[in-house]
């Protein structure tokens, strides 16, 4: 076998060997949608700076989220949640203002204290909010939930499916924003 050859074929088998390793390591860990997602968990300090935004998009025939769901949390304790058709909730920075549904969507404010925001903030940091590192998440496409901001010394971005996470969202923006939510089912 010529010298060049064997080069080639080890060259080969050693790219061969790279890219089973690439895959495997991009493949990352799959989680089911009911299992807490990898995370940093730290403890919550009352701060005005922090900050979170949600977009949430339901599940088909969700009776009870008909619509995309837009919060935005300050640690200042102000929560302001929009719902509804219009393409203003999924895109902050809309313009289509001939779209058929550019106004029917449903905007509240709510006030809580900056402990009380402290809180809620505690409680998405403990199911998951800051990723400690990618993963592949198993499940359906939707819900879906885009979470973006700074807690503490973390920022985030990260997309999820993960059912612990996308409950907490639902249970706040339920028990906070129910009188929107049926507001905004009317809009259909």
């Amino acid at each position: 076998m010529p010298a060049h050859s064997s080069l080639v074929t080890r060259h080969s088998s050693l790219a061969a060997a790279i890219a089973a390793a690439a895959a495997i390591v991009a493949a990352g860990c799959a989680y089911a949608p009911t299992e807490k997602l990898p995370h940093k968990q730290y403890e919550v300090v009352q701060s005005g700076l922090d900050n979170a935004t949600f977009l949430y998009h339901p599940a088909p025939n969700d009776l009870r989220f008909r619509w995309p769901c837009r919060l935005e949390l300050y640690g200042t304790g102000a929560a302001v949640l929009k719902t509804g058709p219009s393409p203003q909730v999924v895109d902050a920075f809309a313009q289509d203002i001939s779209h058929r549904s550019w106004n029917s969507f449903v905007e509240v404010r709510r006030e809580f204290t900056p402990a009380q925001m402290r809180e809620v903030f505690q409680v998405f940091v403990d199911e998951g909010l800051v990723p400690s590192r990618q993963v592949r998440e198993e499940g359906p496409a939707l819900p879906l939930l885009k979470c973006a901001g700074t807690i503490g010394p973390n920022k985030f971005v990260r997309q999820t499916r993960n059912r612990l996470l996308v409950d907490a969202f639902e249970d706040f923006v339920e028990t906070n924003f129910s009188d929107a939510l049926r507001r905004a089912g009317g809009t259909r």
